[in-house]
């Protein structure tokens, strides 16, 4: 589990991160899968057990998840530019291929789409979320959390004006 402390150490979200596309959240859903459809989050997680700097190419991914399920190359070949299009996945041309490497590592994409909802959390409910985060028991975490509503506050001002 990622701690919420964990995260608060991070003073901003960097430009590469905001840039990540993520538009939907479901808490019914377990762990990346609650941003991520299954096909989604399972080609992240594939592509994630591989080497920082080890690029794949869409054969690799199809043939694990072809035995698995049965799927279209097509569909793997069309999931995985969609995850490029989201920013989580970049491309490039290496002969005859493309090559797809992850932007995040698995925790840093944890801490980014937590980040989003937080941030959506404290900007939709202010108060509600304020409420909760002085209910917590760790106080170092309350700090850190409040720390940030005032900075999304404060930008969110100066983007007002």
């Amino acid at each position: 589990m990622f701690a919420v402390s964990e995260f608060m150490r991070e003073e901003e979200m960097t430009t590469e991160s905001e840039d990540l596309d993520l538009h939907s959240f479901r808490t019914d859903r377990p762990g990346i899968r609650k941003v991520l459809g299954d096909l989604e989050a399972e080609i992240m997680e594939l592509v994630w057990e591989r080497s920082v700097n080890q690029g794949t190419i869409v054969r690799d991914i199809f043939e694990i998840l072809y035995e698995r399920r049965r799927i279209a190359y097509t569909t793997v070949m069309n999931t995985m530019s969609r995850l490029a299009k989201k920013g989580l996945l970049r491309v490039e041309k290496k002969d005859q291929a493309y090559m797809y490497y992850p932007n995040f590592t698995q925790q840093e994409f944890i801490s980014c789409f937590v980040g989003h909802i937080l941030e959506n959390l404290l900007m939709s409910f202010s108060g509600e979320t304020l409420a909760g985060i002085n209910a917590l028991a760790d106080s170092e975490t309350t700090e850190h959390l409040r720390q940030r509503l005032d900075k999304l506050t404060h930008r969110r001002k100066q983007e007002e004006a």
